[in-house]
C-alpha cells in the first residue's frame, strides 16, 4: 500500500494556493506557510500538500498548479513568489519535470516553473489556516482567490471534491457575501 506524499508549491500567494489545493479530492492537506528549497536559503509563500498518489497524480497537481496562477510572467513580485515545485524523491522530482513539460503545451510563453528539491517548511498560525473557506465573504477571497477557483471548476472540475465544490459555487453565487452551507 503506498502512503501519502508531499509536494510543495510556491507561485502567488498561500492563500490562494492554499484554497486551490485544499479544494482537490485525494489531498489530505495543504498547509499555508514559507518553504525555502534544499540547500537553500530563501524562503518564499508556499503550501505543503499532502496527498494520496492513489487518488491524484503529480501530473493533475502539478497541472492545477500551472493554471491557477502566472507561470509565464515575469512579474514585478516574481523574486517573492517564484514559480515552484517542490519535490521529496527523486521518482517525484522525475514526474513533476515530466508534468511541466507536458502543460507547457497549454501556453503561449515558455513556462517559468522550476522543479526543486524540497526543503524546509514553515507553517504559518493556525489563525491564518483555511483562509478562504473560513472568510470567503472577505474582499481578497472575492477578487483574488475566487477567480483561481473558477478557473480550478472550469479546467479540472473532475477533481475536484464535491463539498468543497458546493462552497465555491455558493461563494461564487453569492458574491461571497453570505456565510457557507454547513
Amino acid at each position: 500500500m503506498l502512503k501519502t506524499q508531499q509536494l510543495g508549491f510556491s507561485g502567488s500567494c498561500y492563500w490562494c494556493m492554499e484554497a486551490v489545493f485544499q479544494s482537490l479530492e485525494g489531498v489530505i492537506s495543504a498547509e499555508q506557510g514559507w518553504m525555502a528549497a534544499l540547500n537553500g536559503d530563501e524562503r518564499h509563500e508556499a503550501v505543503l500538500v499532502e496527498y494520496d498518489p492513489l487518488k491524484i497524480t503529480v501530473d493533475v497537481l502539478v497541472g492545477v498548479h500551472l493554471h491557477t496562477h502566472h507561470c509565464t510572467s515575469e512579474h514585478a513580485l516574481r523574486d517573492r513568489y517564484p514559480s515552484a515545485v517542490y519535490a521529496y524523491s527523486e521518482p517525484q522530482r522525475s514526474r513533476a519535470l515530466e508534468a511541466v513539460n507536458l502543460h507547457q503545451g497549454d501556453f503561449r510563453e515558455p513556462l517559468l516553473t522550476q522543479v526543486e528539491d524540497g526543503g524546509e517548511f514553515e507553517p504559518c498560525d493556525d489563525e491564518k489556516q483555511n483562509y478562504f473557506f473560513d472568510h470567503p465573504n472577505r474582499p481578497f477571497c472575492e477578487g483574488q482567490i475566487m477567480p483561481k477557483l473558477q478557473i480550478l471548476l472550469a479546467r479540472f472540475g473532475d477533481h475536484v471534491n464535491e463539498e468543497k465544490q458546493r462552497l465555491i459555487e455558493h461563494a461564487c453565487k453569492k458574491g461571497g457575501s453570505e456565510d457557507p452551507p454547513k
